[in-house]
């Protein structure tokens, strides 16, 4: 396309469209999209179709039971993540800089991620450079990779699989064990087996139930004991699974080092299986083509070190 016609296209783009198109494809439908989006559904529909007359190509193939981006629409949206990480940092870029390293660091995490390690090491960041700021945002791990991927994150604490795109490092292992509540049946049965518990009410993390590569091991292990088929509640953090298993709302898969203090005042009791208990790893995790303040730049080369913590391996330090 010659120059002239490239800057013709610039200009009369309307960028918007682009955003648009964005949303549509994080959220895989355009109902959900325009839910997000605050608009009716036409509205969504018209910008797509509008965008796809200014690029001259089909972006997304949709049809009953189908929704896919075409070779077109991937490059596209590969694109439009450059552009939207880009605009994000516009005002860190325009910032002046000083001697005196300052600036905003942006943590989005899944919940309960903990390392002993992690948290010294901020410390002594922050004693290092007392002008940087930090916020940290709970999310799902969906939407801590997407909030990376965007460089809206700084850094990311994410469980799942992590896009090739993104740099990652093990943040901490978590061992799992199912337990019940005080109320339930077999609370201090010492002799349980695998086979009492099938048919039990079941309190489960989304991503557990969907089977997908969130928990894995979790959801392996579910299956093999072939418990928790019946779901009664879902949660999306371990704070509410804990408080549901505790209510007795069903057995539950939890993290053992954040179940051994109700296990302790015995509100909870750990059920089978005993051995081979699964472990979920969660990741540290980056974007290389972000542009970063000052402070972020610090930040990364000051945790790079940062080792992975094992929960149960009392005997770390560091």
């Amino acid at each position: 396309m010659p120059l002239n016609r490239l800057e013709r296209f610039a200009h009369n783009l309307d960028w918007n469209l682009l955003r648009t198109f964005v949303v549509v494809v994080e959220e895989g439908s355009i109902t959900r999209a325009a839910s997000r989006l605050l608009l009716q559904q036409p509205a969504v529909s018209m910008a797509l179709k509008r965008l796809e007359q200014s690029v001259g190509h089909r972006l997304i193939d949709r049809s009953p039971g189908r929704f896919e981006l075409t070779e077109a629409g991937v490059r596209l949206h590969a694109l439009c993540r450059d552009i939207f990480t880009s605009i994000v940092r516009l005002p860190e870029a325009m910032e002046t800089s000083g001697e005196e390293i300052a600036g905003h660091i942006a943590i989005h995490t899944v919940s309960h991620a903990m390392n002993p390690a992690w948290d010294r090491a901020i410390a002594d960041f922050f004693k290092l450079y007392p002008r940087v700021t930090v916020g940290v945002t709970v999310e799902t791990t969906t939407d801590v990779i997407r909030s990376v991927e965007r460089g809206v994150a700084t850094l990311g604490l994410s469980d799942g699989i992590i896009p090739e795109a993104l740099e990652k490092a093990p943040f901490c292992y978590e061992r799992y064990a199912l337990y019940c509540g005080r109320s339930h049946r077999l609370f201090g049965a010492a002799d349980a087996r695998l086979e009492d518990l099938r048919g039990e009410p079941y309190v489960s993390f989304l991503a557990d139930v969907l089977g997908g590569p969130h928990m894995g091991p979790v959801t392996a292990v579910r299956a093999i004991g072939s418990f928790g088929q019946q779901v009664r509640a879902l949660a999306f953090n371990v704070e509410e699974v804990l408080r549901l298993v505790i209510a007795n709302a069903g057995i539950g898969m939890l993290p053992v080092h954040l179940a051994g203090r109700a296990l302790a005042a015995g509100e909870l009791w750990q059920l089978p299986p005993y051995a081979d208990l699964p472990v979920t790893e969660t990741f540290r995790i980056s974007n290389p083509g972000a542009t970063l303040n000052p402070a972020e730049r610090a930040f990364l080369a000051h945790v790079a070190g940062v080792s992975a913590w094992r929960w149960g391996d009392e005997h770390q330090s560091g």
